[in-house]
């Protein structure tokens, strides 16, 4: 009994061990897919069974502001926003999102937006490869709003 017993235990750990695997590799599935592409079948079947999915990993910390402009278009309640981001990560990453905050000449902020990367014009890149860049050019109609400065962050929603 005592060497079944044992047996028994060795097939729990084991066991637990797998599952313990499975959801870790669950947890990191984005991360596993764009460092190792031969993990892909094994983890879409299981996102396939468990009603998950594959997205590119989120890496805020990969990606920066290379370069950003606002400019006022004359004769027009336009703004045209510039914006340069770039993934200095060594992995694939999902593209961000931007908040602009514009401000007005007391710092006062008098118009937030959340762009979105389908808000920022073709074409818009679900991912950016290892050292990519991307260009933002967007228009936005601010109305008769002055303004006099602006903040971009990243984030993901």
């Amino acid at each position: 009994r005592k060497e079944s017993s044992a047996a028994s235990d060795v097939y729990k750990r084991q066991l637990l061990a797998l599952v313990l695997a499975t959801q870790v590799a669950l947890q990191q599935r984005a991360t596993l897919v764009v460092r190792w592409p031969a993990t892909m079948p094994i983890i879409a079947t299981l996102c396939g069974v468990l009603g998950c999915s594959i997205e590119p990993p989120r890496a805020l910390d990969a990606m920066a502001v290379e370069s950003s402009g606002l400019t006022r278009v004359e004769g027009a309640p336009l703004y045209r926003l510039q914006v340069t981001l770039r993934n200095r990560g060594s992995l694939q990453v999902q593209a961000p999102a931007l908040d602009l905050t514009l401000t007005d000449m007391r710092g006062d902020i008098v118009a937030r937006r959340v762009l979105r990367p389908v808000d920022l014009g073709a074409p818009a890149p679900g991912q950016l490869a290892a050292g990519a860049e991307w260009p933002i050019n967007a228009v936005i109609d601010l109305g008769d709003v002055r303004v006099a400065g602006y903040t971009v962050e990243l984030f993901y929603p």
